[in-house]
């Protein structure tokens, strides 16, 4: 029997309900009231206490898989330059996106970084200045003390927690000043350098709880038709290049009336775009897709921080120093991750610089170049590194660290986080069916410079570990236990005195990613300032993928403010086309 039904018609089809859709659909539906469908691949966890528990952070790590129902398995290709080993790199399948499945980390990278990617996008709007009124506009932050009304929004829809102290705060930060590193009470305000105090994007509920504020659990979507568990398999367009509306998976239609709006993630929506006409012309005619547009960089510029995890053994776990905190538990500290502090580092121009030229990125001297000129990680106050001293053994698995008991507070982590890659990656077709995962190569540590930053990330932890007061409560790294790749390479423990032949081993063989992916559908080529895809009309991307370059902070907080400003331009060029409809 034929099936007459019409197939349904909306003003705009935003595809993806995650960090950047939610935020996007649901402002939309403020500013621009009308017609909106937000399609959601995943299922609908918003009240899941799983997901809304910030204390259920180890489990959405965990080797067992607890979270994995609810992200897409983005493992890499085989990385040479990382003993050839696939990657995992999840990303959330569910609405919220990765905002529902990551530890929430609330921050803002330097000035220097966003002014970067105002000039790669071609307009001020992503300058810090610009930014800042968005940030402000999403936030209620937890600390109300004076001066920060200049810095922060108090009556946004992301809550956030912070201002928890824990028994080794004072360790860590004597620890880092004497190591030359200055405490930051001013990270928010365009400078991240220095030691800077942990804040997440949690809810307090109470004097000990609080919730995750994850973009469903803190958006009205009342004014959205929320379809979950409807997966795109490719965005239709009519003759003149105009995208019209959307063919699911299941082999359904939607038409959109206006705009279709991909929030997908940075590696869904190239994959997206590509299986619906748009990217480099080799690639689709290789796969046997019709070309709408020929867009060379839909799928390039992938960029992502690379990371490396230590587990460092405490002398006296009686003490009640990590978690469980026995005998030292206070109330707050059910309410995020037990980690006081967040070290970003700039690495000097005169350490960085024979790195890059090694690579052939510096040509000649360029120091009396102007700005615009000098290299991007040479411009003043961008960090390359970044560590978080947290009092949990996070990520440890019973495969790697089997000497490692997660209960009872032996052991802190220190993560070791490089920040600004030079390597850059792509994200290609497996095929032509929108059910086949892309091909995700990131080219991790393909260029010297990243091996090194990454490289002095770890350093500074080892440093940061080997310094008194905090050395004084530590006994060493546990290091990880052969993999069954390399069943006969051992690895030594690492301290201050590594050589980097030591650290660049072990980070070979076991730097992962804390997933912050970025890059493939670029402000500046693939698209224009307002988010639109250059070549065809009625089609906008937002999401992490539109970054240029590298965002050197954990990007959760931009990627909320990201959509909030398409929403708003959206909504600004509807009513000037209601104005000149009325004239």
């Amino acid at each position: 029997m034929t099936n007459t039904t019409t197939p349904p018609t909306y003003d705009y089809i935003i595809i993806g309900g995650g960090t950047s859709g939610v935020p996007l659909a649901s402002r939309l539906s403020v500013l621009c009231p009308t017609s909106i469908v937000l399609l959601e691949a995943g299922p609908d966890q918003t009240t899941n206490s799983f997901i809304t528990n910030p204390n259920a952070f180890p489990g959405l790590f965990s080797s067992d898989g607890s979270a994995r129902q609810w992200t897409h398995d983005h493992s890499t290709t085989p990385q040479p330059h990382c003993n050839n080993r696939c990657i995992p790199n999840p990303a959330g399948r569910l609405l919220s996106g990765s905002s529902a499945v990551n530890v929430g980390v609330w921050m803002r990278a330097s000035a220097t970084d966003y002014e970067l990617i105002a000039e790669r996008a071609g307009h001020g709007r992503f300058a810090f200045e610009s930014m800042l009124d968005v940030f402000k506009r999403v936030e209620t932050h937890w600390n109300k003390s004076a001066g920060n009304e200049d810095w922060h929004g108090f009556d946004g829809p992301v809550h956030t927690v912070g201002g928890r102290k824990y028994p080794l705060r004072k360790a860590v930060q004597e620890s880092a000043e004497k190591l030359g590193h200055k405490y930051n009470p001013g990270a928010t305000q365009g400078d991240p350098t220095g030691l800077i105090d942990m804040t997440q994007c949690f809810r307090a509920t109470s004097s000990s709880t609080s919730e995750r504020q994850h973009s469903s659990r803190v958006y009205d979507l009342s004014g959205v038709s929320v379809q979950c568990e409807s997966p795109v398999a490719r965005v239709l367009f009519n003759e003149d290049k105009r995208a019209v509306g959307v063919e699911l998976i299941d082999g359904r239609n939607m038409f959109a009336r206006k705009e279709v709006i991909v929030c997908c993630g940075t590696q869904k929506t190239p994959q997206l775009l590509m299986l619906s006409g748009v990217g480099p012309k080799e690639e689709l005619e290789k796969h046997g897709i019709d070309v709408v547009h020929d867009s060379p960089g839909v799928g390039q510029n992938l960029f992502d921080h690379s990371s490396l995890t230590m587990y460092f053994a405490l002398k006296h776990p009686e003490q009640g120093l990590a978690l469980p905190f026995t005998g030292t538990m206070k109330p707050e500290y059910g309410q995020g991750m037990p980690c006081d502090f967040s070290l970003f580092t700039n690495i000097p121009p005169s350490t960085l610089s024979p790195v890059l030229e090694a690579d052939g990125l510096l040509p000649t001297s360029n120091a009396d170049d102007e700005e615009e000129d000098i290299h991007p990680h040479l411009r003043p106050k961008r960090c390359h590194t970044l560590v978080f001293p947290i009092y949990y053994p996070v990520l440890a698995t019973p495969e790697y660290n089997p000497t490692i008991d997660l209960s009872s507070g032996t052991h802190m982590s220190m993560v070791s986080l490089q920040i600004l890659p030079v390597s850059r990656g792509s994200i290609t077709l497996s095929s032509s069916s929108p059910s086949d995962p892309p091909l995700i190569d990131p080219r991790y540590l393909s260029t010297s410079a990243d091996l090194f930053m990454l490289r002095t990330a770890v350093r500074c932890a080892l440093n940061l570990a080997s310094t008194s007061p905090l050395s004084d409560h530590i006994l060493g790294e546990t290091p990880p236990v052969p993999s069954p790749s390399n069943a006969n390479t051992t690895f030594p423990a690492l301290d201050a005195n590594s050589t980097d032949g030591e650290i660049d081993a072990r980070i070979r063989q076991y730097k992962g990613t804390i997933a912050h992916p970025m890059g493939t559908c670029a402000l500046g080529t693939v698209l224009d300032s307002e988010f639109r895809v250059n070549g065809v009309e009625g089609l906008r991307v937002c999401d992490a993928s539109v970054f240029p370059e590298p965002l050197g902070a954990t990007p959760s907080a931009t990627i909320f403010a990201l959509g909030e400003m398409c929403a708003a331009l959206i909504a600004g060029e509807r009513g000037m086309e209601r104005e000149e409809a009325n004239s």
